[in-house]
């Protein structure tokens, strides 16, 4: 199959699939579906290309509730997020300061004590 590259917007009304082909059998396996729901089989990389900053930054956010999600960045997080949001410090070098959950939105964070 031939690439195909794009200079606009590509548009589908029902979705797109990613697949692979098996080099010895042909068969076809769905790796990805794009369409109201994003699903994988597999890995998901996401924001690979960027270092954690202090304070933090959005690594990965879900719902329609806006800001809720998981924040990675070294320090203490002074990112506003959701209330339930998670943070992921970087340099988090003993058991209290590895993770952090917000618990009332905006820059509230608390920190979530972790086993050795």
């Amino acid at each position: 199959m031939a690439n195909s590259t794009f200079s606009g917007p590509v548009r589908s009304q029902n979705g797109f699939q990613s697949v692979s082909i098996s080099p010895t059998t042909g068969a076809v396996t769905t790796t990805a579906t794009f369409g109201p729901d994003i699903v994988v089989t597999g890995n998901v990389t996401a924001d690979s290309g960027t270092a954690p900053v202090a304070g933090g930054m959005a690594s990965f956010l879900t719902s329609s509730t806006a800001g809720l999600g998981i924040y990675v960045g070294s320090g203490l997080p002074t990112i506003a997020a959701a209330q339930g949001s998670l943070y992921i410090r970087t340099d988090g070098s003993s058991t209290s300061t590895r993770l952090y959950v917000n618990t009332t939105g905006s820059t509230t964070w608390t920190n979530v004590t972790t086993a050795a």
